[in-house]
């Protein structure tokens, strides 16, 4: 199991663990918590939020960020072989927005997938130190 230090707010009341203001997830209690707040949080906002996520202790890559919205979301990864997105069942050219702590981040909508595929995604990481086996990611085109 690893556990991960996770951006989501600068402000730190919004801090679960350790350190200020990241967030300290290392269980599936956490991480349910975690994405519990998030939605606490953005509940009425037009565009979803971003939580940024690197394994504790470690410093660069791999990076994780996770769309968090009430019924979809994504999942990007970067680590020494590139980059990598979650791989939704939208073929088109649109994009998707989300805001990462007041900043614009754009997605394909073709990465949204359910929230629940975010969710697992991310315990996947958290039980083995690397991406999910059960949700694969394809390389990022961007």
């Amino acid at each position: 199991m690893v556990a991960l230090e996770v951006w989501f707010d600068q402000v730190p009341k919004n801090d679960f663990g350790p350190g200020d203001p990241v967030i300290i997830v290392d269980n599936l209690a956490d991480l349910d918590k975690l994405i519990e707040h998030v939605l606490t949080v953005t509940a009425g906002r037009q565009v979803p939020s971003v939580v940024q996520a690197n394994i504790l202790g470690a410093s660069g890559l791999p990076v994780i960020e996770a769309g968090i919205s009430h019924d979809r979301g994504f999942i990007s990864y970067t680590d020494r072989s590139g980059g990598f997105l979650s791989i939704g069942v939208t073929s088109g050219s649109s994009e998707a927005t989300y805001d990462y702590m007041g900043n614009e981040h754009i997605v394909p909508d073709s990465a949204e997938i359910p929230l629940s595929k975010v969710r697992q995604w991310l315990a996947d990481f958290i039980a083995t130190g690397g991406p999910s086996a059960t949700i694969p990611l394809m390389p990022d085109a961007s």
